[in-house]
């Protein structure tokens, strides 16, 4: 019988090195991966994501409190609330907020300083866009770790208690049987 790995941290099989062959290509792939992908790429596609969840939020209306056909209809609208909805009007708001505000900061500073202060200000307005450019990717992160802990170990927890219960009961159980052969 064949067993699934549900691993998430796991090294790639590979075959062995040869630098003709593999030199370029992972020179490439380093090059790619640290100045394309995950400076520019990786943060819109997390930012486009989000944006289109918000978008079929709006139309399916699936924030709405619905009771017809639910089991927990209020805990599911906060769950879809919380979840679904605040997480990604983070991510779909930092950018423009962010640029909103730090160009205020900025235009502000510039008009309260003399010339000598304003190259640091400019230092402190490039400072903020970087901040709220790579905030969606921490938004995103914070929401994968809520994520995982309610998927896995609220899950896990509950399983403890409930074998634990199991556990208990048994226990009792046992303790009439051995009850009933004293008496006997």
């Amino acid at each position: 019988m064949e067993e699934k790995s549900n691993n998430i941290a796991k090294e790639p099989e590979t075959e062995d090195f040869n630098f003709k062959l593999d030199f370029i290509d992972a020179s490439l792939g380093a090059l790619y991966y640290i100045f394309v992908y995950i400076p520019f790429i990786l943060p819109y596609k997390v930012w486009g994501k989000a944006a289109t969840r918000l978008s079929l939020l709006w139309e399916d209306k699936s924030i709405a409190y619905d009771e017809n056909g639910e089991d927990y209809p209020l805990f599911k609208f906060w769950f879809n609330y919380v979840i679904n909805f605040l997480f990604d009007i983070l991510m779909f708001l930092v950018w423009p907020i962010g640029l909103i505000y730090a160009t205020y900061d900025f235009i502000d500073s510039m008009l309260n300083l003399s010339s000598s202060g304003q190259m640091e200000f400019l230092k402190e307005y490039v400072n903020l866009l970087f901040i709220s450019y790579f905030a969606v990717l921490v938004i995103r992160l914070s929401k994968e770790t809520l994520f995982f802990i309610l998927n896995n170990l609220v899950k896990w927890i509950l399983d403890v208690v409930v074998n634990i219960g199991k556990l208990i009961k048994n226990m009792w159980l046992l303790n009439f049987v051995f009850k009933n052969k004293k008496d006997q």
